[in-house]
């Protein structure tokens, strides 16, 4: 009864991950994530990546979706701006923790207190950004546009689905990089969403699978079908993992030094 489920049948998945064929499967690469920016060992696997695919029988072709390049921004003025309007409920009156209830402070001062210590730093960046966009005075010029770039990502998946059957591309432009290396540069870590961002906006299928290493880490690779396509990724991925399992001669993990 969850008014955001949809009442269809779930895609045949399990049957698409036991095929694992992708003869004559049209294979998109998006122009868009490349260039500067990739970690040279992530392009290396991944081009790698978009040659077995071929190999195994893939019609692979260029495809350019130019509004993907206004999805980061688009992306954290929608989500932080979602973010505040959900957690404004966690107030202590309602929802969730409670502090400094001791019965001399007022009821704003508790509200203050607690959400003070319940939110860590980043949720409290993205509640006070999107307070802002949603503001009057600034709704129309940030919230609003972001939802205007929001159709046109999703314009840009439907044409791209019209030439071919899936899309594929780096799933980070980096491998991992260590625990609070970014925590004072928030758009460097933002940044890391950068490929998987659209699908996130337009609410299409979208899966990442291990396609080999990078400096004894290990990289990704993105399929991204239309939604409820959930079956394409399925098959494409459940191809990528067999092969290069066959290749490897065991899981991927198991090739990486240990850390």
């Amino acid at each position: 009864m969850d008014s955001t489920s949809v009442d269809r049948p779930v895609p045949p998945v399990v049957d698409a991950a036991r095929r694992a064929d992708v003869g004559g499967l049209r294979v998109g690469v998006v122009k868009e994530f490349a260039g500067d920016g990739y970690q040279p060992g992530v392009t290396a696997r991944f081009d790698e990546t978009v040659e077995l695919l071929e190999s195994l029988g893939a019609k692979v072709v260029e495809v350019s979706c130019p509004n993907f390049t206004y999805a980061l921004p688009a992306y954290y003025l929608i989500a932080p701006s979602e973010c505040s309007s959900n957690l404004a409920r966690f107030d202590a009156m309602r929802y969730g923790l409670r502090v400094g209830d001791d019965g001399t402070r007022s009821a704003e001062e508790v509200m203050a207190l607690t959400r003070a210590e319940g939110f860590g730093p980043e949720v409290k960046r993205r509640i006070m950004l999107g307070t802002y966009a949603l503001s009057s005075g600034y709704y129309d010029a940030y919230y609003g546009k972001a939802q205007q770039v929001r159709t046109l990502i999703k314009r840009d998946f439907e044409a791209a689905f019209e030439q071919v059957d899936v899309l594929i591309s780096p799933t980070t432009p980096t491998t991992a990089f260590p625990i609070g290396e970014r925590a004072d540069d928030p758009m460097a870590m933002y940044l890391a969403d950068l490929c998987t961002i659209p699908s996130n906006l337009a609410g299409n299928a979208a899966v990442s699978v291990p396609c080999g290493l990078a400096d004894g880490l290990p990289v990704g690779v993105q399929i991204m079908a239309p939604a409820l396509g959930d079956d394409r990724v399925y098959r494409v991925g459940a191809a990528i993992e067999r092969a290069l399992q066959d290749r490897w001669g065991g899981p991927l993990l198991a090739q990486a030094p240990a850390l």
